[in-house]
């Protein structure tokens, strides 16, 4: 029964995750991605306190972390702004299902950025799906016409994949210092608040979330980004987390169909055989990820029901 318990976390991740390009679509009626990222981090931020007192989780414990801890999660914070200060432009722009090409090739950039940072070995099935999501990026961009990019806003997706970069590079060094995830979960959102601020201020202006704007941002700050967090980090408690976290890949192809059904994107070919691949690709690279019995003994001590 415990295994069923993980996969439904897994699927409710899944199934929540794939609405956040619609509704970034809808909460940037009234809003530019500076101002929707900022209020959606201030919800997220509150949300998590909230479950984190609820899960037993003391104030004090929550708000007061060791100082190289904070710098740490500080970084992680930045990446995490990053990441969806530039897939929420992506989404605001370019056609919904060629981003979602481009933002799914972090699994691909995640072994790359082990290989390079951490030595780590590289496996068969891991160089295949890195030239697999090499090959879906080149697609998207060029609608399968190699020889021309032709997408409407070539900057935009490479926004994009700069900030699938972002989110890459966070998880490979999230690994590097164990923290209790509804602490480090309210800390990274905190850092993200913090630097969507800045960004705020220096390219955008203060606008309320009203009308159009209102509840997509309420859902996003609340429940897409904050309360999903947790959920992922019990979905990866399981034994198996390596199989679990392939379900993550049902996401992109539930998000397309949002896509299309709610805004009529155009239903280009090469991105669903772009989205196709990178979908390989991603299933490709963690196909050999595996922890170690400490790994797995660090996490049980961390993650608690």
């Amino acid at each position: 029964m415990a295994k069923y318990k993980y996969i439904i976390y897994a699927f409710s991740c899944v199934f929540i995750w794939s609405f956040i390009p619609s509704i970034s679509r809808f909460g940037q009626k009234t809003m530019d991605h500076f101002q929707y990222l900022f209020w959606s981090n201030i919800l997220s931020v509150l949300a998590v306190f909230v479950v984190a007192l609820m899960m037993g989780r003391s104030w004090k414990k929550i708000l007061f972390i060791p100082f190289p801890v904070m710098l740490k999660v500080l970084i992680l914070g930045a990446l995490d702004c990053f990441f969806y200060l530039l897939l929420y432009y992506g989404y605001s722009i370019e056609n919904g299902v060629a981003v979602l090409v481009i933002q799914y090739s972090w699994p691909l950039m995640i072994i790359g950025l082990s290989f390079f940072l951490f030595k780590e070995k590289l496996s068969i099935k891991q160089m295949i799906g890195i030239a697999m999501g090499f090959m879906a990026v080149v697609i998207t961009f060029t609608k399968g016409n190699i020889t021309e990019i032709a997408v409407e806003h070539p900057q935009a997706l490479l926004l994009v994949f700069s900030g699938a970069f972002c989110f890459a590079l966070m998880s490979v060094l999230s690994r590097q210092f164990a923290i209790d995830p509804y602490i480090s979960t309210f800390w990274v959102f905190t850092c993200s608040t913090l630097v969507s601020a800045i960004f705020m201020f220096a390219f955008s202006s203060i606008n309320l979330p009203d009308g159009d704007s209102l509840m997509p941002t309420l859902l996003n700050g609340i429940i897409l980004n904050g309360v999903s967090y947790i959920i992922w980090f019990k979905a990866m408690n399981a034994p198996d987390s390596h199989k679990i976290a392939s379900i993550l890949f049902l996401s992109p192809v539930l998000s397309m169909m949002w896509i299309i059904l709610f805004f009529g994107d155009a239903f280009v070919p090469a991105y669903v055989f772009g989205l196709a691949l990178v979908i390989i690709s991603g299933l490709l690279c963690i196909s050999n990820q595996r922890k170690t019995p400490e790994q797995n003994k660090m996490t049980d001590d961390l993650i608690e029901d």
